[in-house]
């Protein structure tokens, strides 16, 4: 009986085996090809970076003796020798208050990294190779860094962090190649305009200075094409649920996308995105983390880094915090030519959340369709006495080489040097050599 069972299970099995088979073989499913009509760009329209990457110095002093020369960021070895500091270590530090200026320069040769803006003591671990965990020895912002070589048969670079605001100076030592140090970065600075010391009002027993070329400088102008940007993208990536998103249009016929409540517009014909979402701060607890960090994650996270920008600006205002990193080409910053920034990320935190952020919609292609032009911009003293009529000495923070963007039709840039002048928290391009020669014409 057991073995007629055993039969006729084995028969049932095979029989379903050879149908399954059968089918297998003739079935041929109805299959469409997917409508690529529908096809969605990549999520990310750029790439992650690491805080390293943007927090960059815009100029490079090398002292010797009374001789001082600057590199700009469009100079090779610029970038060698920051790299080479970022990957030494820094140790054995000690704090020093009540500084004056003479005691921060004292030294026989000295490198001066001066950074566009200050780095938040809450980044600089971030930044510098530090081995010191010393909490007290915390400071709220390094304004800049200066590698000393105090001659002799010293082994080590003397290393001070300086801070204007705290009139404080954390001093170590680094381990950077003191050979290094005399016999590559020093020992062509001949080749380097040379530059002289201006002093910013900055109310600090800690003078600061800004470096000036003694003579004229020249810079090259580019034409470039660039790439648009699929908005797309960042609908998807700044509104929860784009099944609630609508469009419409205003009266300067930008476009606008909205869910009831953050608000997404595309300005200067669509190449100009400003994002906002309402917090309401008495409902949120406040970041524990820097606005730089927080600018600095949410980019990475919305979209990420095209081009090349740098840390340019952080601060406060109306209980607000806000951070700008800024189009770097060919090392020097990006301005707008028509009184609109359209060359910066901004991002701005209320209440611990963010609640605008503003970004261009295009990406320069990186290969200058014409860079053979140049233009020489006046000197250093020529700038100062220009400046000093034009503001109030006093307020002047900072002055510069900068890129003058201007789009000349829907794909091409054209970017043009020029001096410019920082001053109440904004920058201002000026042109002394121009007004020298309005000034000759207006007397004739």
């Amino acid at each position: 009986m057991i073995e007629r069972v055993k039969s006729w299970t084995l028969t049932i099995l095979i029989a379903t085996s050879a149908v399954l088979t059968y089918q297998l073989w003739t079935f041929q499913p109805n299959l469409d090809y997917l409508d690529e009509s529908g096809y969605v760009p990549s999520e990310t329209s750029g790439e992650e970076l690491a805080l390293n990457d943007v927090i960059w110095p815009e100029q490079l002093i090398f002292h010797d003796g009374l001789h001082q020369v600057s590199l700009d960021g469009h100079e090779n070895l610029f970038a060698r020798f920051y790299n080479d500091f970022l990957d030494a270590r820094v140790e054995n530090i000690t704090l020093h208050q009540n500084v004056e200026a003479d005691d921060m320069y004292e030294g026989q040769r000295i490198a001066e990294v001066i950074y566009p803006t200050a780095i938040p003591g809450d980044v600089v671990n971030s930044v510098l190779n530090i081995e010191d965990d010393i909490p007290y020895l915390s400071i709220d912002m390094v304004d800049r860094i200066l590698l000393v070589d105090n001659g002799g048969e010293s082994e080590n670079l003397v290393v001070r962090l300086v801070s204007y605001g705290e009139q404080i100076i954390l001093e170590g030592e680094t381990n950077f190649s003191m050979s290094d140090f005399r016999d590559i970065y020093l020992e062509g600075i001949d080749q380097y305009p040379s530059v002289f010391s201006y002093e910013i009002q900055n109310n600090s027993s800690l003078t600061e200075f800004i470096y000036l070329p003694e003579e004229s400088v020249t810079y090259t102008t580019l034409s470039d094409t660039f790439s648009e940007m699929n908005y797309n993208v960042f609908l998807r990536l700044l509104f929860n649920d784009t099944d609630y998103v609508k469009q419409y249009h205003q009266d300067n016929r930008e476009a606008s996308f909205t869910d009831g409540n953050r608000m997404m517009t595309l300005e200067d014909n669509g190449h100009y995105l400003q994002y906002i979402n309402p917090v309401y701060s008495e409902n949120v607890q406040e970041s524990q983390q820097h606005v730089v960090e927080t600018g600095f994650d949410f980019i990475n996270s919305r979209g990420g880094w095209t081009d090349t920008y740098h840390l340019y600006d952080w601060g406060y205002s109306n209980q607000e915090e806000n951070v700008s990193y800024r189009m770097i080409v060919a090392g020097l910053p990006v301005f707008e030519s028509r009184g609109r920034d359209l060359a910066s990320i901004n991002v701005t935190r209320a209440g611990g959340q963010v609640s605008q952020f503003s970004r261009p919609l295009f990406n320069l292609d990186g290969s200058p369709i014409n860079a053979r032009g140049s233009m020489e911009l006046a000197r250093g003293e020529q700038v100062i006495a220009f400046a000093e009529q034009q503001f109030d000495p006093e307020s002047i923070e900072n002055i510069r080489v900068g890129y003058k963007m201007e789009k000349t039709d829907n794909v091409v840039v054209r970017l043009e040097p020029s001096w410019y002048v920082k001053y109440d928290d904004a920058w201002y391009p000026i042109d002394p050599e121009e007004a020298e020669e309005e000034g000759e014409n207006g007397l004739e």
